[in-house]
């Protein structure tokens, strides 16, 4: 019997041992280093929490009097508390992970196990540091009292006449964000006020505090002080300029084009990039719609998951906003370069072009002023947009998917990493070089390529920099080249636009701005 419960204890842990392996055998080695790496950072993230709660429980009790009554006797248990929550759903992810065979399913949840332990991790030490800058508040008085002089004055000393002056302009050129930029300099100025109010409050204890009889509660009611003047001076001095730039953005449409991808092994590491170009469109007079066209390019490495998130997206466009817009309000949706500035048919026309008649068909034509842009966007290889296939696109839009330009489910995709035109356009790229188009029914063979090499100030190459007709390179690696827009004075780049003097919809008289608004 007992050599019996011996063998099957022996086949048993067999058992398991073959299924860990089967498991984990099926990642890459480079993913279970980190995986391992990853067990252990857990291990020392619970030793952090522990020692974190330990500090908490110490200092509170080291000064009864300082923390009776305060909100802090009851936040700090409970925000450790959180902590120690968040830590148990990154084991979690860990147990999980040692089941997965899949590499992406394996990418995502260690980046997702990554991100709750340091945040766990982050949160406790910050639970330990308000505790320990409470007593440390108690111990030096005096000086305290001094920074929040210096606090005081720093918030009395900020005028917030230039802002609104900015603010004004900004309303007067784009009135429908009027309300929201009003909301915010109403914020700056009731920081103001709070912090005015908050000082005449304290008084009494900032005079104790001067002559060194301040103790217990009047102490508290200082370190409270203390903290929301902190408070108010950082929403003064960082959310001035905050509106600052948020008015700027107003002026600029831009796009985000995906121009390359590469992934390159360093050792035991997998390191992501994507080169970027983005082509931005600056008004310098809203009312007569006079706009700086630049462009730039770039590489960044990205994680995994952003890599993966767009690796079907080569020349799309996965960001854009329209001028009037909030950076934070563009457009994530991937899109073909261009589409975002065309108008709907039922509107005909914008700033940037109109629908005209040709061959049977109604074609999309820039006005001459932004070719450039259009340059920028498409380089040499533009092909005309016809209404049918702008209909496919709109219809897309709609239900919040990726457009790539298929006519029918069977037909290839035009746009995106497997897009016909994306393989003539970018057959130099990296992407492609390295045999991106790999996994494509439409694919070509492709020989392997080089690896990604950051470049000085993080430009891209040259060598890999979609290029514009004529033999000339628009917003190479950090030039930021400009070009004039609406007074141009329709200087032509890469051909005009092919157009019949007989047009289904008017020439547009200047009004309206941007293309199709979400």
């Amino acid at each position: 019997m007992n050599a019996r419960k011996r063998y099957a204890g022996v086949a048993g842990l067999l058992s398991a041992t073959a299924l860990l392996l089967v498991s984990c055998g099926g990642l890459p080695r480079a993913l279970r280093n980190q995986i391992a790496a990853e067990k252990a950072g857990l291990r020392q993230a619970d030793r952090e929490w522990q020692q974190a709660q330990e500090t908490v429980k110490a200092d509170l009790a080291h000064s009864p009097a300082l923390f009776q009554g305060t909100p802090v006797l009851t936040m700090w248990p409970a925000r450790l508390q959180n902590a120690r929550g968040t830590l148990d759903r990154a084991k979690n992810d860990l147990q999980v992970l040692d089941k997965t065979s899949d590499p992406k399913r394996a990418e995502q949840l260690l980046g997702e196990e990554r991100g709750l332990r340091q945040s766990a991790v982050s949160e406790a030490q910050s639970v330990a540091s308000d505790a320990n800058s409470w007593l440390d508040f108690e111990r030096n008085v005096p000086h305290y009292a001094a920074v929040m002089q210096r606090e005081y004055d720093e918030i009395h000393g900020v005028d917030l006449a230039p802002v609104a002056q900015v603010v004004s302009k900004a309303e007067q050129d784009w009135p429908a964000k009027k309300a929201d930029l009003d909301g915010r300099l109403a914020s700056l100025r009731q920081s103001a006020d709070d912090a005015e109010a908050q000082w005449r409050a304290t008084e009494a204890a900032r005079k104790d505090a001067a002559s060194g009889s301040a103790a217990g509660a009047e102490v508290a009611t200082l370190i409270e002080a203390n903290d929301a003047l902190q408070r108010d001076e950082n929403a003064l001095t960082h959310g001035a300029d905050q509106l600052r730039a948020a008015c700027g953005q107003l002026y600029d449409s831009w796009d985000r084009i995906l121009a390359d991808l590469e992934v390159e092994h360093r050792g035991g590491d997998t390191v992501y990039a994507e080169k970027l170009n983005t082509v931005r469109t600056h008004y310098t007079d809203v009312a007569d719609k006079k706009t700086e066209i630049s462009s730039n390019t770039s590489w960044v490495e990205v994680p995994a998951s952003s890599y993966r998130a767009v690796e079907n997206d080569l020349g799309m466009t996965i960001a854009h906003k329209d001028a009037g817009l909030f950076d934070s309000e563009a457009q994530t949706t991937a899109q073909p370069p261009g589409f975002a500035y065309i108008a709907p048919p039922s509107v005909g026309s914008n700033q940037y072009g109109y629908w005209s008649h040709s061959g049977g068909q109604s074609v999309w034509t820039w006005l001459p002023e932004y070719l450039i842009m259009r340059e920028l966007l498409w380089g040499h290889s533009y092909r005309p947009i016809y209404i049918n296939e702008y209909s496919g696109y709109q219809t897309a839009q709609r239900m919040g998917r990726t457009y790539y330009g298929q006519e029918t489910p069977a037909s290839p995709p035009k746009y995106g990493s497997h897009g016909t035109f994306t393989q003539q356009r970018y057959a130099s790229s990296r992407y492609v070089q390295s045999g991106g188009y790999a996994g494509s029914s439409y694919s070509s063979n492709r020989s392997a390529g080089s690896s990604f090499r950051p470049e000085s100030g993080s430009s891209g190459s040259s060598s890999s920099a979609p290029e514009s007709s004529a033999g000339k390179r628009f917003g190479g690696s950090s030039s930021g080249q400009k070009f004039g827009g609406g007074s141009s004075g329709g200087q032509r780049f890469g051909g005009a636009p092919r157009s019949s003097p007989s047009r289904s919809f008017p020439r547009p008289s200047g009004h309206g701005f941007g293309g199709r608004r979400r």
